[in-house]
């Protein structure tokens, strides 16, 4: 049974729409570590690169033939964002293991962008908390990773508008993972939540786990098989049989998925997924 919470965002479906959820960010994370098989290098710059285009990709695949379904492109941004019902979808990494206290989850590795910014400001909670930011210069690399993706070739002085076309009732809802390239996706959750830094840092007005598939839960015992006391990665049962497509190993192989107007440089080590949409 879904939560009040849900069932006032998404209304009957709600346990459909998580159900997808998790079974999209699943996939993501199969491909992601499909992909860093592929490389053939303990270096992990496929699987980072992979993950942090599949989960914006996948989340469209999976939840298309929802009612209210709509996908926005965020002005300066490569990736589509998804609409559902007016619930705009946000997903992120917020740790890498299983022991980090969801309460403690970031948007952003660095500073956030101006994109997230708008995306809090405009469609989050009113903000009732606001933590004082401490000057802490980055260095060059870390200015490079965390180039914001909403401010254009310009730079930050023409920063437009990312999203004008969505009605200022949309709400945004922030789906926050766990996971890594060894063990998969550990933890999921959603709710509400409002931005109190420019470091990323947010306090949960409600938050929820997302339960992921395993072979003792009924409404999904038919998507996933998976032996007793085995990891939970994704990789390890059968495909859900949900309108989600596969990629070829070739096609992720061959593919280069990069922020937009950006190459991956060889020595920037990528140790996460984590950029900003």
């Amino acid at each position: 049974m879904g939560s009040s919470w849900a069932s006032e965002r998404f209304g009957e479906r709600a346990d459909a729409v998580r159900r997808r959820l998790a079974a999209s960010l699943l996939e993501a994370m199969g491909n992601a570590q499909d992909a860093q098989s592929s490389a053939h290098s303990d270096k992990r710059y496929t699987y980072g690169f992979t993950m942090m285009a599949r989960r914006y990709e996948a989340l469209a695949e999976g939840l298309r033939d929802e009612p209210g379904f709509r996908l926005v492109r965020p002005h300066g941004s490569p990736h589509h964002l998804v609409v559902l019902g007016g619930n705009l979808l946000l997903p992120f990494r917020y740790a890498e293991d299983d022991r980090t206290p969801i309460s403690e989850a970031r948007i952003s590795d660095g500073r956030i962008s101006s994109l997230v910014r708008e995306l809090f400001d405009r469609f989050g909670p009113a903000t009732s908390y606001h933590q004082e930011e401490l000057d802490l210069a980055l260095d060059g690399e870390s200015a490079q990773e965390e180039l914001d993706l909403s401010s254009g070739a310009d730079g930050p002085a023409t920063v437009r508008p990312a999203l004008t076309g969505l009605p200022d009732e949309t709400r945004l809802v922030p789906i926050a993972y766990a996971g890594n390239a060894q063990a998969g996706l550990l933890r999921l959750y959603w709710g509400e939540a409002e931005l109190i830094d420019e470091f990323g840092r947010i306090r949960w007005l409600h938050h929820e786990p997302i339960p992921l598939p395993t072979a003792s839960a009924a409404p999904l015992s038919g998507l996933w098989t998976t032996e007793p006391g085995a990891a939970s990665r994704f990789d390890g049962g059968l495909l859900p049989d949900l309108a989600l497509s596969t990629r070829s190993s070739a096609e992720r192989k061959n593919g280069k998925i990069f922020p937009v107007g950006s190459e991956a440089p060889e020595e920037t080590v990528v140790t996460g997924d984590n950029e900003q949409p």
